[in-house]
């Protein structure tokens, strides 16, 4: 895998910007709504956006029990493309709804009585398991409903910020984080994305932010330390693997540990079910006159 060139660069931003422009005028759109976090991908969305004609980019800072310093970067780059921007705290609204769901024990106590009645053993320790991810994605559906919300106001659409590393490994919440269009989506994070970000002059500090979904999953709250490797690295394994190539031929390839390159390998096969979503029966399929 090769960095692009700043000339490279400059060349594939373009693509992306006629094919959001052709995107907007064909669904008569105006409004570009996006979510703008202290990180890499939306500041890249942000330069993309900043200056496509006939496109009013619309930024949204949507803290849940940030940090301040994420708010602040995140600032920093909306005023450095000349993006207006709203703040929106949901921290309140993410703390009632998760106790409303999660720690409430009514809640729990009656998915207890529905795994007794299913003779299901595994539910109790489910729910110990998956308590960071299940809360973690109550604060994403969150934003997205704000980010729609506020698309439904404008008449605009939602810009998603996601990229290819993200979408092999399932690093992405359904019905959450995934947006209308997602520009992004062809870019290897670890190497192509920042060589984008600087072709854009995405500001230092969005640069050097460490990359973390603020979800608080792990102890560390990093992406590396949920998906075990780092982005430069992570892309490797995926390039290799959507190449064809076996774990060993990887491995070579890589000079990585054989247990990191199985936890990607895994992942990607896991959740294949996200990539598959929704799926739909035919009218064929059931038989069903056409």
């Amino acid at each position: 895998m090769e960095h692009l060139s700043q000339e490279e660069a400059k060349k594939v931003v373009e693509k992306v910007k006629d094919k959001l422009a052709a995107y907007f005028k064909k669904n008569k759109k105006t409004y570009a709504i996006f979510g703008k976090s202290k990180g890499l991908d939306s500041s890249v969305v942000a330069g993309i956006l900043a200056d496509i004609p006939n496109i009013k980019p619309i930024g949204a800072i949507l803290p849940i029990e940030s940090e301040t310093e994420d708010e602040q970067i995140a600032q920093l780059v909306l005023n450095h493309f000349h993006i207006p921007f709203l703040k929106i705290d949901l921290s309140a609204e993410y703390k009632e709804l998760s106790q409303k769901l999660y720690y409430d024990n009514k809640v729990l106590i009656q998915l207890k009585q529905i795994a007794k009645s299913y003779k299901d053993n595994n539910l109790e320790k489910n729910l110990k398991t998956r308590e960071a991810y299940a809360l973690g994605n109550i604060k994403v559906r969150l934003r997205m409903i704000t980010l729609y919300h506020l698309a439904q106001l404008s008449g605009g659409v939602v810009v998603g910020t996601g990229n290819l590393s993200e979408y092999w490994t399932g690093f992405w919440t359904l019905h959450g984080d995934v947006g209308d269009i997602n520009p992004l989506a062809p870019f290897y994070k670890g190497r192509e994305l920042y060589d984008v970000a600087k072709f854009l002059d995405v500001p230092q500090p969005s640069l050097d932010a460490v990359p973390s979904d603020g979800l608080n999953i792990t102890k560390k709250g990093t992406d590396e330390d949920q998906l075990g490797l780092d982005y430069k690295n992570l892309d490797k394994v995926i390039y290799y693997f959507l190449q064809g190539k076996n774990l060993d031929q990887i491995k070579s390839l890589t000079n990585l540990k054989e247990d990191k390159i199985n936890k990607t390998l895994e992942r990607i096969k896991m959740t294949q079910f996200k990539r598959d979503n929704p799926i739909t029966f035919t009218r064929k399929e059931l038989d069903l006159k056409v």
